[in-house]
């Protein structure tokens, strides 16, 4: 995983092209299995539309059939999923299947890790513990991913670090405190009241005055 200060730097003119997703980009496909809805949210926001092409799923045999259809880059497997486990997807993949080439990344809470351990041995780049940084998701998937692909994910990781630095420009611009008009004072009707009577007693006075 590089650093802000070691990220390739990127021509202006790939910085362009990379602000907004296009047909036909070579974004990288990736399959998030993922039940919780929070967590898949976060994965969402975190693995970013100009770099990777998403499909997020909520179940393991929802995943095989994604899988099967789309032949998705990498993987990212929960461990604890409903009707058929991370570890059984992988095992599916690994042994039955025997397809080596997909980059498959399983992610759990710190209290699974024994069973990260089992899918190790199975084969897979490496795991992601939850709950994670939303910043960091998507580079450190690539650094998994560069374990198959080390050309492809270096370049994505280049495109990542610009758009995370591009995303802290607008967020401070977004915090700069925005000049506002001050709203109409509204009439304060017991304060109205009293200058009248004031008013009132003043003339009152001066009328006096004038009689004398």
């Amino acid at each position: 995983m590089t650093t802000n200060d070691e990220a390739p730097r990127l021509t202006k003119e790939e910085v362009s092209y990379l602000l907004e997703p296009k047909d036909g980009m070579d974004r990288i496909k990736i399959l998030v299995v993922e039940d919780d809805l929070t967590t898949r949210t976060m994965y969402d926001k975190g693995l970013f539309s100009q770099i990777f092409d998403k499909k997020l799923v909520v179940s393991g045999k929802e995943a095989m059939r994604v899988y099967d259809e789309w032949h998705p880059d990498i993987i990212v497997l929960d461990i604890y999923l409903p009707e058929m486990t991370g570890y059984q997807i992988l095992k599916e993949i690994r042994t039955i299947i025997q397809d080596r080439k997909t980059a498959i990344v399983m992610a759990t809470q710190l209290s699974g890790m024994e069973d990260v351990r089992s899918c190790m041995e199975l084969g897979v780049e490496g795991y992601i513990i939850k709950p994670f940084a939303l910043a960091e998701i998507g580079i450190k998937i690539l650094g998994y991913y560069a374990k198959k692909e080390p050309e492809r994910a270096k370049r994505a990781d280049a495109l990542c670090h610009e758009i995370m630095r591009q995303n802290r420009v607008r967020w401070l611009l977004d915090d700069k405190p925005k000049m506002r008009e001050e709203p109409p004072a509204v009439p304060d009707r017991g304060k109205e009241a009293m200058r009248d009577k004031e008013t009132d007693k003043t003339e009152e006075k001066e009328e006096k005055i004038s009689k004398d």
